[in-house]
């Protein structure tokens, strides 16, 4: 007969077990204990733990450190970067699979994604990046378009859950920069469309053509003004990531038709007349307010 260290199920005391018994009684909580099944509970806890230790010890320093080439992420370049970077990410991410099949989806998903957002809070620290920073921008546009979409093509219930829950951990860290929830091909649509996701979405709940006035203006002034314009492009990449994430959460909404009157009143009709007046300048400022008010209010969502 040997002892193993084992806790009481009910009061969570801890115990020295036999393990050729078949029931005993807690000596704190004075109620009984199927001894064979703690022990078999607490082998299962074991072998998980190792498992995800595993899964851990393969999320490589340089994977959590990618940053991508943003002006390499477009449609050419999207598919085959992406490509590499989930070779990089597979062996964690199969690790971190079978680890969640020796326990539950959402127990794993939870340990994991608190030891990535801790990864990247460690190397945000050690680089000394701020919110505000260009090379903060580089990593929530990598986590976006590489991490989470290389994260939800594993097809797994434990994958899809670890990405809502580094999702949510991240938003309750940067609420003023928040993350939304793409798949690799909703992703890929958005480069290979270039279009003017927001406002295309305003004019045809308008009732507007894609040839109107307002969005002839708009693409206008992105291709020879913005494109131009210092960090013009990094703006427009961000654009082309994000946008199409805010319409599909708009559209799902019952008063979709009240919040694309509310962008066109508070920021599109603005932005049109500020570039009717020869003010491309006052426009870039609103147009960038609304797309960062626009995240906040409905990509954690």
């Amino acid at each position: 007969m040997q002892f193993i260290s084992a806790q009481c199920p009910h009061c969570g005391k801890e115990l020295q077990l036999p393990d050729d018994a078949q029931q005993v009684v807690c000596m704190y909580c004075a109620k009984p204990i199927d001894v064979q099944q703690v022990l078999h509970a607490q082998e299962d806890t074991d072998s998980y733990r190792a498992l995800l230790h595993t899964a851990k010890e393969l999320m490589k320093d340089d994977v959590v450190a990618y940053k991508a080439n943003i002006q390499a992420v477009n449609n050419h370049g999207y598919p085959e970067a992406f490509q590499v970077y989930v070779e990089k990410l597979a062996p964690a991410l199969r690790a971190f699979c079978v680890a969640a099949e020796a326990s539950t989806a959402q127990r794993a998903a939870e340990e994991y994604s608190l030891f990535l957002m801790e990864r990247f809070l460690e190397l945000f620290q050690k680089l000394q990046v701020k919110e505000n920073d260009t090379t903060f921008f580089d990593y929530r546009y990598t986590v976006v378009a590489f991490l989470i979409p290389a994260i939800l093509e594993q097809g797994h219930e434990a994958t899809e859950a670890l990405a809502d829950q580094f999702l949510e951990k991240w938003n309750k860290q940067y609420p003023k920069k928040p993350l939304g929830k793409a798949r690799y091909d909703e992703i890929r649509h958005g480069f290979r469309q270039r279009l003017c996701f927001i406002t295309t979405a305003v004019c045809e709940f308008q009732g507007k053509a894609d040839d109107c006035y307002e969005l002839t203006t708009f693409r206008k002034f992105r291709d020879d003004w913005l494109a131009k314009a210092p960090g013009g492009e990094r703006k427009i990449q961000e654009y082309y990531l994000y946008a199409p994430m805010l319409v599909q959460k708009i559209d799902r909404r019952a008063d979709r038709g009240a919040v694309y009157q509310r962008i066109w009143q508070e920021y599109l009709q603005s932005c049109l007349k500020d570039l009717e007046a020869g003010k491309p300048e006052a426009c870039a400022r609103t147009y960038e307010e609304m797309v960062l008010r626009l995240e906040q209010e409905f990509l954690p969502a």
